[in-house]
């Protein structure tokens, strides 16, 4: 099978290579190199919210991240070096798959510099730099290599084998062979909208048996064209790339057309019918780490760039691509988990990818334009944006949802954000009542996440369809007793394992939110009687106030390791 990595490749073949004398030296800087200088900078970190958890202590060292490339990231560039006495590194899964190459790639480095930069120099008295600092500077990194060859004409594109590609997935998630990950990212794709393949299923059968273990992965770069797998499986979290000056513009080339929809029990494949973007982030001008050595993509297609031994001070400049969004997200989850490990010891619940894919688009932003499909009485069969999913990162509101909402008993009154993981049976439903009611109008967000159902063989290495539940979600007015009255909105999509709904204002009074699970649109087995669900929500008066985690943890990063910041 042939694939390609998700960046746009004309700069790359532009050869804007430059220096680490350049002006400037970061993962997260964007800016438009043009005739020796840049006309803008950016430093995009603090765009999703990441300078809270950096200055809170809070910057990975608790997690593993596993990136699953064509090649490895070549740990030699001086973006990874660590200060001495660094408990995490940079390492290698061998991968024993026929044919696979495991070769060094210049795109699997870019992506480990968005993911773990270390922003660490050794002449800067041990400051941190903004010099190739990652999202999760102290994180442990493993690579993972899924290529059987490389193109030699077409930069970024590689080819692979089904085994190739599920037993490096396989050992990542269930961590054989390796630190089991909290957080996969993987930047590649192609074809297959309906996530019906061998690859497909194995990978999305892999996540729902691994529930902590987080599957991040670029939308692709086709523009209108149908987002391709493995973003189009389902238990994943599918990101696009966001530009613009403010990083709220959904990018001109990334994927937003809708996926299709196979029913193994009727052999139908409905074409269209699914939103498969979940969330956006950052993807545009990125200043990343160059391997310019004799391995991977680039020596099979521009050999005459090659330099052996591969300098590492050399950065490519203006990519595009959600291969550098998903990282940003990547990066993002592994933060949340990281000062999940301390805020929220012995939740394991907070550690469910169903649940840490709700709290993000619970916090998201709208971006310019967004629609999904909301009418004017806040009912929406589509759930999502089909360029940006639920909306932009932003890692603040996030935080507030996962640390400072409700996590507790529902029943008991939820506060205005928070989130809840729990099980829904067939014909039935959840409730959800604010303990209060508001006394002003509320800017409300609520995403809701569950699995498709499919199974990982592990004597054959193959996946299967079971089962898709078709979940709905609703806010509804509520009395004092907390009686539900009238539904204020609801999102009612047939083929997605998401929904959500953004309601810009409700007005004062009291409110809840309902969980439906009334059919499934297919079940193998006519086994599933029931579903569990990550549900996160975020009321906010309007204006938005600031941030409650900024306040809470304003104490609480000075009793933790710290280190400046050049």
């Amino acid at each position: 099978m042939h694939f390609a990595f998700q960046f746009t490749a004309v700069c790359l073949l532009g050869f804007q290579i430059a220096s680490a004398q350049t002006e400037v030296r970061s993962l997260i800087y964007s800016g438009n190199y043009q005739n020796g200088a840049f006309d803008s900078l950016t430093f995009v970190n603090p765009v999703v919210g990441w300078d809270l958890f950096f200055n809170s202590g809070f910057r990975g060292g608790s997690t593993v991240i596993g990136n699953i490339e064509a090649g490895y990231v070549w740990s030699g560039h001086e973006a990874f070096i660590r200060e001495p006495g660094a408990l995490n590194g940079i390492t290698n899964f061998d991968s024993t798959a026929p044919g696979a190459l495991d070769q060094l790639d210049f795109h699997a480095t870019m992506v480990g510099h968005v993911l773990v930069g270390s922003g660490y120099t050794p002449d800067n008295g041990g400051a941190f730099t903004y010099v190739g600092l990652g999202m999760a500077p102290e994180a442990a990194l493993i690579s993972g290599a899924v290529a059987v060859g490389f193109s030699d004409t077409e930069v970024g594109s590689f080819s692979t084998t089904q085994e190739s590609v599920v037993s490096v997935y396989r050992a990542f998630f269930q961590g054989d062979g390796v630190a089991k990950p909290d957080v996969i990212n993987s930047s590649w794709g192609g074809g297959d909208p309906s996530a019906s393949s061998a690859e497909s299923l194995a990978i999305d059968a892999l996540a729902r048996q691994n529930s902590t273990v987080a599957f991040v992965v670029s939308a692709g770069n086709g523009g209108t064209e149908v987002v391709s797998a493995p973003a189009s499986g389902f238990n994943n979290i599918s990101v696009g790339s966001l530009g613009g000056t403010d990083f709220l513009q959904p990018s001109e080339f990334s994927s937003r057309g809708v996926a299709d929809f196979f029913n193994p029990v009727s052999g139908e494949t409905l074409t269209g019918v699914r939103s498969a973007v979940d969330i956006a982030a950052p993807g545009e001008r990125m200043f990343l780490a160059a391997y310019l050595g004799n391995q991977g993509g680039i020596a099979a297609s521009i050999p005459d760039i090659v330099e052996q031994p591969s300098p590492t001070d050399q950065y490519f400049l203006n990519m595009d691509g959600t291969s550098f969004a998903a990282p940003i997200v990547a990066g993002g989850v592994a933060l949340l988990k990281d000062a999940a490990n301390t805020l929220l010891v012995g939740n394991l619940e907070a550690m469910d990818t169903r649940v840490i894919k709700s709290v993000m688009m619970a916090g998201s932003r709208a971006t310019a334009g967004w629609d999904n499909g909301q009418n004017a009485t806040n009912e929406t069969t589509q759930a999502l944006d089909a360029r940006s999913g639920a909306g932009a990162l932003d890692l603040v509101a996030a935080a507030d949802v996962f640390y400072f909402g409700t996590t507790g008993d529902p029943a008991t009154g939820i506060k205005a954000m928070g989130w809840d993981s729990s099980t829904v049976n067939l014909g039935a439903n959840f409730e959800y009542v604010f303990a209060s009611g508001f006394s002003k109008s509320m800017a409300v967000t609520v995403a809701l996440n569950w699995f498709s159902v499919r199974d990982f063989d592990a004597n054959t290495g193959n996946g299967s369809d079971v089962a898709f539940s078709n979940l709905d979600l609703e806010v509804w007015s509520v009395d004092s007793s907390g009686q539900f009255l009238a539904r204020v909105g609801e999102s009612n999509s047939i083929y997605n394992n998401t929904e959500f709904l953004r309601i810009d204002s409700l007005d004062a009074g009291r409110y809840g939110f309902r969980v439906l699970f009334d059919s499934k649109v297919f079940d193998m087995t006519n086994a599933v009687t029931e579903e569990t669900f990550g549900l996160a929500w975020r009321a906010v008066p309007i204006p938005e106030p600031a941030s409650a985690m900024l306040a809470a943890l304003g104490g609480l990063w000075i009793l933790l390791r710290r280190r400046r910041t050049a």
